[in-house]
């Protein structure tokens, strides 16, 4: 599956304001698609937003790419309809679809397809929303919804932790200090760039300046005052390229970082959720056996249960049969011991599930922190090639004019 975002359109709606709209193409030969090449679409932002929804909705074990300015905004020059802004935001949408169009289920999604090739996309949209929360109706509440806010919550820790999970949270830690790094030291090298091209821009002045003062050789400094603007100019537009390709490609990256953190900490909520229902089950079980074998009602330390004994003593201050009374707990602790056992097979077979995906995801994102790691420097590359090259270019059409300079005649009369 190819994709391709261009054309930004600033549009007037009477009731939402101006807004931008992005051409899109796609080429695929996925099976959930009507077309090899559908036809292209405008999208904007908010459409942008419901596809990221809905798919973090639909696959909710799936590292779902983040949206852009999603979690890093200060790196935004502008206001949100200014042409850098665009740009910007054009090239992050980009490498959003990007990610989408190589993930193995996201490609085949039918938001991504009603996305990507419905020329109805409203009418889809709102369809695709009402099935979307059909399947995401909160069953009545069970066992495990009841206790839940008491046994599961964000202190507590899994009692097995799985080394694989362990390892890819340790290695995207890693990789996330890296990359906070590498920015921190890209901005530093950037400021001194920036520096540099005012430095440049200003040495351009004082020779500019030297030319009216220097009558013989007015023509002579004022082309050297014209090719030092032109270097800076060439490096400033350097820059760019390297914020726009490179650091906003680092700025992606540790987004999507933060997104398949996110993904492993609902992993660890699953095995959190089966672990605590197993003590609880495993909890009431014990609790029966008291119940059954009252002669056995005895804590750690040898002595009665106080629970049990206190429990006796009120039934018998009501005139109630400790007998009956035993039977109708046990017939309540044994109707919570189904309920749980059911729950806590559910919670395995979900937790394995979720497991067996992450996996999956993580293998997905390996490979795209590689892909994307490798464009963002061979862009960076690129661009210093480039500047290189014209400031080159630069420095040698310069240099027959200072070579013409004669030390008795100068370089004769300036045209400007």
């Amino acid at each position: 599956m190819t994709i391709v975002v261009s054309d930004p359109l600033k549009l007037q709606d009477g009731n939402q304001g101006v807004y931008v709209t992005y051409l899109i193409k796609t080429t695929t030969s996925v099976e959930t698609f009507n077309s090899v090449n559908p036809k292209p679409v405008r999208r904007r932002y908010q459409d942008f937003v419901w596809l990221h929804s809905t798919l973090s909705s639909e696959f909710t074990a799936c590292i779902v790419p983040p949206l852009p300015e999603k979690h890093r905004l200060e790196y935004i020059k502008g206001d949100r309809f200014s042409s850098e802004f665009i740009l910007r935001r054009q090239i992050s949408l980009q490498w959003f679809l990007d990610r989408i169009s190589r993930h193995p289920l996201l490609q085949k999604a039918q938001s991504t397809r009603i996305f990507l090739e419905s020329t109805d996309f409203l009418t889809l949209y709102q369809k695709n929303d009402q099935r979307a929360q059909t399947r995401n109706v909160t069953p009545s509440a069970s066992l495990f919804d009841t206790i839940g806010d008491t046994l599961i919550n964000a202190f507590a820790k899994i009692k097995k932790p799985d080394e694989k999970f362990e390892e890819m949270k340790d290695s995207i830690n890693k990789l996330e200090e890296n990359l906070n790094t590498v920015e921190r030291l890209y901005m530093r090298i950037n400021k001194r760039q920036q520096d540099l091209q005012n430095d440049y821009a200003s040495f351009a002045a004082s020779i500019q300046g030297l030319s009216v003062l220097e009558s013989n050789i007015t023509n002579s400094l004022f082309q050297f005052s014209e090719s030092c603007k032109a270097y800076s100019k060439a490096m400033k537009e350097m820059t760019d390229i390297e914020e726009i390709q490179f650091l906003n490609e680092i700025h992606e990256l540790l987004a999507y970082c933060n997104a398949a953190k996110d993904v492993l900490r609902a992993r660890d909520q699953k095995q959190l959720d089966f672990e605590e229902l197993s003590g609880y089950l495993h909890q009431t079980i014990q609790e029966r056996e008291r119940t059954q074998h009252p002669g056995r009602a005895y804590n750690r330390n040898g002595g009665l249960n106080i629970t049990d004994y206190v429990t006796d003593k009120y039934n018998d201050f009501r005139g109630v049969s400790v007998e009956a009374a035993r039977r109708e707990k046990l017939s309540r602790l044994q109707a919570k011991i189904t309920e749980l056992q059911n729950e806590v097979t559910r919670t395995n077979d979900e937790s394995n599930g979720f497991s067996m995906q992450v996996m999956k995801e993580f293998d997905v994102f390996q490979k795209t922190k590689i892909l994307e790691l490798k464009q963002g420097l061979l862009a960076y590359a690129d661009c210093h090639i480039e500047f290189f090259q014209k400031g080159t270019t630069i420095w040698e059409n310069i240099l027959p004019v200072l070579e013409n300079i004669d030390g008795v005649k100068g370089d004769g009369t300036v045209h400007v």
